[in-house]
């Protein structure tokens, strides 16, 4: 943990050096685009906690502080769906001290009744609004996407009054949500809040426009994993936001013009045993097309 630490100190002094280098000019700029960006926009900028999947709650908390970034998706490895009450205080104080919300959970694998009535009672303790979930069954030893636990599904929501977020899997996974589509045509007669969390890279690299999907299904996204890939097919990976092939200023306008509301949780999965430059880059980036993109 100590090389994490270190990491995280030595990417901090990197940006800083960068920003400084730049000159004033640059840093008065990026000053007031923050300040811009942060008046009007229905939709904010969050991190999926699976970016972080190899630190703890400490260092990821830390990581967000760095790169100002104040909302999170939280995910089991940080808080545990057998966490006590007590346990739950704990981790919202830790967030609360680095100005971050605790504001979804998921994405949580849901195999069972059993296991979404977990899920939601776990969110519920949590006191959030947004699940990320894959409902599935098993057959044989392949995951398959599971209409009878979406009927549970349907259920939960009405009682819980929360929205449930249906994460696109793309092609490696063919049976279990692939794409947006696949995801709607089995929930469209059910309650608009059972929804999609769209996960744009994915939904690429199954041969499919995710600016398309936004505008098309927009009403029952419920939530956004922001990413970019190196190819809009099954060989593509996960690379910082300016870098791939996905047309991120159309992703943006699309947000606007469909009035999202909901959160942009980046999911970064290039370099996760040192994501924080990577993070950096791609949170920069998408933050100046929240700012310029009308």
């Amino acid at each position: 943990m100590m090389q994490r630490r270190s990491f995280l100190k030595r990417a901090t002094l990197a940006i800083g050096l960068g920003a400084a280098a730049a000159g004033p000019a640059f840093i008065g700029a990026a000053q007031a685009a923050q300040k811009r960006s942060k008046g009007g926009l229905p939709f904010k900028l969050a991190i999926a906690g699976y970016t972080f999947n190899k630190f703890n709650l400490d260092d990821t908390l830390a990581a967000l502080k760095q790169v100002d970034v104040r909302y999170l998706c939280i995910k089991d490895f940080h808080l545990p769906l057998d966490s006590t009450d007590a346990q739950i205080a704990q981790f919202h104080e830790k967030c609360r001290q680095h100005n971050v919300t605790g504001y979804g959970v998921g994405p949580i694998y849901m195999g069972s009744e059993e296991e979404v009535n977990r899920a939601f009672d776990y969110a519920r303790r949590v006191g959030v609004k947004v699940v990320v979930g894959v409902p599935f069954k098993l057959e044989g030893k392949k995951r398959v996407s599971s209409p009878e636990l979406l009927q549970l599904v349907d259920r939960k929501v009405r009682e819980f009054d929360m929205k449930y977020a249906i994460h696109n899997h793309g092609p490696d996974m063919p049976e279990l949500f692939p794409s947006a589509e696949s995801a709607i045509e089995l929930i469209k007669n059910l309650d608009q809040r059972v929804g999609l969390c769209l996960d744009i890279g994915h939904q690429l690299r199954d041969g499919k426009d995710p600016v398309k999907a936004l505008r098309k299904f927009a009403r029952r996204v419920h939530d956004i994993h922001i990413k970019n890939v190196t190819a809009p097919d099954k060989s593509g990976k996960g690379v910082e936001m300016p870098r791939g092939v996905i047309d991120m200023p159309a992703f943006v306008k699309a947000l606007r013009e469909v009035r999202y509301s909901g959160m942009c949780s980046l999911e970064y999965e290039k370099d996760m045993n040192a994501p924080l430059l990577g993070v950096a880059e791609s949170v920069g980036y998408f933050r100046g097309l929240m700012d310029t993109i009308a």
